[in-house]
């Protein structure tokens, strides 16, 4: 799947990925192709968001597109279930639209039990119509 980032804003990057925001409420991570997601760089994505959501006095829903990742490591999957805060990681939507992302979102659901809701999707629109409908409950 092909993510055109050329209307978000880019507000961060770690060692694996960019970090966009695509309307107020609603963050992005796009991983680079081929990228594989350890312990080092989970824990860089969920403070590059927690420090750019505490920093702007918001919450957000997070949009992650998976098919470019292509190894996920158990302890970044410890890092995504433990690392982040609820009150402004309001959720996490997974996009895989190859198998191969799907599988990879399918791994983490299946393994990591997250604290913050967490839901895979084949597409953006479905992703984003969901996070509409988790920041309307909050």
């Amino acid at each position: 799947m092909i993510v055109e980032t050329s209307n978000w804003e880019k507000f961060g990057q770690s060692d694996n990925a960019e970090f966009f925001i695509i309307e107020e409420s609603i963050l992005s991570i796009v991983p680079f192709s081929k990228c594989t997601d350890d312990e080092n760089t989970a824990t860089q994505s969920v403070n590059i968001q927690l420090d750019f959501l505490r920093k702007e006095g918001k919450s957000a829903a997070i949009i992650i597109f998976m098919d470019n990742i292509v190894q996920q490591t158990s302890a970044a999957r410890a890092i995504y279930r433990e690392l982040p805060d609820p009150e402004v990681q309001l959720a996490y939507a997974l996009v895989g639209g190859t198998n191969f992302g799907r599988a990879v979102a399918s791994v983490f659901l299946g393994i990591s039990k997250p604290k913050v809701p967490t839901k895979m999707f084949a597409n953006f629109e479905q992703a984003i119509n969901w996070c509409h409908s988790i920041i309307k409950t909050k």
